[in-house]
């Protein structure tokens, strides 16, 4: 609902087409200053038309104040799928901070991934920014990924198994069919509609380099020097292919600055490699990943066969309640599977949904919540987002 007071504040509300140079020039002035970025060309599935219904805004006088995005997406893990909402570059006007504006956004960007079936939410960002998204039921969860400082002198640890390599063409519509088939044939996540290759493979500061083998693809690796997205951040297709492609851009990245290569926890054929030549050189990934459960007796009956496998088949039960919302969800395991209910059990535990958040997905070591041990080996769940996904 549209809200306007006397002093001029109108929202928050949907983004308009009208309302879309303002949104860019605040998020632009927020963070991209210095660069030659826009974050209408860094985040084009954010921004697109069919999306502004998901971008709330503040305006004041008819000049937006505070916005806050986000962009729905399927997720496959395993045999199960559900939805979230990313939350997308978030700002304020300097002179409008600590009002609230941000906040007010915020929840309503919650309240539409409601009515968009968004069973979780998900944002990265820095430990300072945890208090305000904390404020909106978001848990910050343990490390999401992890990557390998590659440089030039870590080329010659890759081998040259003798593939051609090209560098993609936007327009070239058959090497990016051979990419999105490398890519489903990776581990679960974020699904991706054909339509939205182009623009992903698209992106500023990205390049896509191709391993072609007697003429034919072999692999792929998306090389960034994107301000938000830097490093090898996506390769998909056959190992040696790929060896090949990392040891390319690893030479080619430059002596003064190493570049970061992304994997997920899940195995990747670009953690395989990696892990192979260099594994002296992993490390965590400093972003931390938030999480907001929306609809918790929604998201566990989509994702009910992966407990299932995960308790293989032990006899079990256990209930808990979120004193936010004043749910109890119950979980009743057997040979034959697993009901799942709204009645109190033994035992019962009692939390908020920040720290059930936190048993579901894993404690941040800032946010220190411990499973009980009524549901070791269910939890933590995990799935991947790949860096390409993130909004």
């Amino acid at each position: 609902m549209m809200r306007v007071n006397q002093h001029g504040a109108d929202g928050p509300r949907p983004c308009t087409a009208a309302d879309l140079p303002g949104v860019i020039a605040l998020v632009d002035a927020a963070m991209r200053g210095g660069t030659d970025q826009s974050m209408r060309t860094d985040y084009p599935l954010v921004y697109r038309d069919d999306n502004l219904e998901n971008i709330r805004v503040i305006s004041l006088f008819g000049e937006v104040v505070s916005v806050v995005p986000f962009l729905p997406r399927d997720v496959v893990l395993d045999d199960c799928r559900f939805r979230i909402g990313i939350i997308s570059p978030t700002a304020t006007a300097p002179a409008h901070r600590k009002k609230g504006f941000g906040l007010r956004c915020l929840q309503s960007c919650i309240e539409q991934m409601a009515r968009t079936e968004c069973d979780l939410s998900v944002l990265w960002t820095l430990a300072g920014t945890f208090p305000f998204y904390e404020h909106g039921g978001y848990q910050a969860v343990r490390c999401q990924g992890a990557h390998y400082i590659c440089g030039p002198d870590a080329g010659h640890l890759f081998a040259d198994n003798g593939e051609q390599i090209v560098e993609l063409a936007r327009s070239d519509s058959s090497l990016l069919s051979a990419i999105r088939s490398a890519h489903e044939r990776e581990a679960h996540g974020v699904l991706r509609a054909p339509d939205e290759y182009p623009a992903l493979f698209g992106l500023p500061g990205m390049r896509t380099l191709v391993a072609l083998r007697n003429g034919r693809f072999a692999a792929y690796l998306l090389v960034s020097r994107a301000v938000n997205k830097p490093g090898l951040i996506e390769a998909g297709g056959e190992d040696e292919a790929v060896e090949s492609l990392v040891r390319r851009a690893t030479i080619e990245c430059g002596a003064d600055e190493p570049i970061r290569a992304h994997v997920n926890l899940s195995e990747t054929v670009l953690e395989r490699v990696l892990a192979r030549r260099i594994p002296d050189r992993r490390e965590w990934t400093p972003a931390s990943m938030m999480v907001r459960i929306n609809n918790p007796a929604s998201f566990f009956r989509k994702i009910a066969s992966v407990l299932e496998k995960r308790n293989q088949g032990f006899e079990r039960a256990f209930s808990i309640r979120i004193v936010d919302s004043r749910e109890t969800l119950s979980f009743r395991f057997s040979k034959t599977g697993l009901a799942l209910g709204a009645d109190r059990l033994a035992p019962h535990f009692e939390m908020s949904l920040r720290e059930w958040t936190s048993v579901v997905f894993g404690e941040h070591p800032a946010r220190p919540v411990p499973a009980p041990e009524a549901m070791q080996g269910l939890f933590p769940l995990y799935f991947p987002v790949w860096v390409l996904d993130r909004s």
